[in-house]
């Protein structure tokens, strides 16, 4: 596992985000509705890059295995859309990948790092909260699997 490593996403890896990522969301018991709720992961690099930010994957034997994006805001830097394999939990790639999305959004001068998780993502929580994130409220998304999110935020200065 130590010789993955991320990279830019390509159009070629929409197929292997959406499998990853409804992968995890059945780990919940939601369904990824892409074409409703998370338009977004269709046409991922395009997306971000257009909001100053990156979509990273991380891949293992032509299998996406983890994802992590970064869209930049005034003077913020906002984690997305981080997943990762359950074969790839508990070897540091949760962390890797937001650390990754921090020194971009640092690079180019944001002070602070945003992000909403799920209120059911509770090892995601925990690592934000080990990394120094705080909670800063909550929300309603009105989406097909009625989420709510808690927000974070990290000063990156």
């Amino acid at each position: 596992m130590d010789s993955l490593s991320p990279r830019p996403t390509v159009p070629e890896d929409v197929p292997g985000i959406l499998n990853l990522i409804a992968g995890v969301y059945a780990e919940y018991n939601c369904v990824l509705d892409a074409e409703n709720d998370e338009r977004h992961l269709l046409e991922p690099g395009t997306y971000f890059r257009a909001h100053g930010g990156e979509f990273w994957v991380v891949e293992e034997n032509g299998v996406i295995r983890a994802t992590v994006a970064v869209m930049l805001h005034a003077d913020a830097g906002e984690l997305k859309t981080l997943y990762v394999h359950p074969s790839l939990r508990r070897h540091g790639w949760g962390r890797r990948l937001t650390e990754l999305a921090m020194d971009y959004a640092r690079s180019r001068g944001k002070t602070k790092m945003i992000l909403w998780s799920d209120t059911r993502f509770l090892d995601a929580h925990s690592l934000y909260r080990s990394m120094g994130y705080r909670e800063i409220g909550i929300r309603e998304l009105h989406d097909s699997n009625n989420s709510v999110e808690y927000g974070f935020e990290l000063s990156l200065v």
